[in-house]
């Protein structure tokens, strides 16, 4: 009876273990297949709107800045989506997406939170950044942002 016993228990050990390493196996393949053979996607949009062709790159994370506001402490939290000119565009501010959050800080810092609730303080921010972006590229330009959020508080 031991023997059996015994025999029993090295087969549901022996079933166990060829489980684990099947499941490890498909667990790999899959990893493999998901960063390796599918194709990266790209983090931007190709928009054609007549003769005019547009690329849409997202910031990515939203900005949330101190606003310049003497009698209370206010907030604008912001994320938009930049309308680029060009692929090569796309891939330099890419490249600066630090330093564009950095001019979108430093322009909102020296905003209050009236100026921003006003429809022409939200265009005049849009243009503000726009023009700010531009200045630092040494080629293309940006178009148009889109704000995809915008609180303020």
């Amino acid at each position: 009876m031991a023997e059996k016993t015994g025999k029993a228990n090295q087969v549901i050990i022996t079933i166990t273990v060829c489980l684990l390493i099947f499941f490890a196996a498909v667990f790999g393949a899959t990893m493999f297949f998901i960063y390796r053979i599918m194709p990266v996607k790209e983090n931007y949009t190709k928009v054609t709107a007549g003769n005019e062709v547009k690329y849409l790159m997202p910031l990515g994370e939203e900005v949330l800045v101190n606003l310049a506001d003497p009698l209370k402490q206010r907030y604008v939290k912001l994320n938009f989506t930049i309308v680029l000119d060009s692929e090569e565009t796309q891939a330099e501010i890419e490249k600066r997406k630090a330093q564009v959050r950095d001019i979108v800080i430093k322009i909102c810092r020296a905003k209050n939170s009236e100026e921003l609730r006003e429809k022409e303080g939200n265009d005049k921010l849009r243009n503000e950044i726009i023009t700010a972006i531009n200045e630092i590229l040494p080629f293309g330009q940006v178009m148009d942002i889109f704000f995809t959020d915008f609180i303020v508080t």
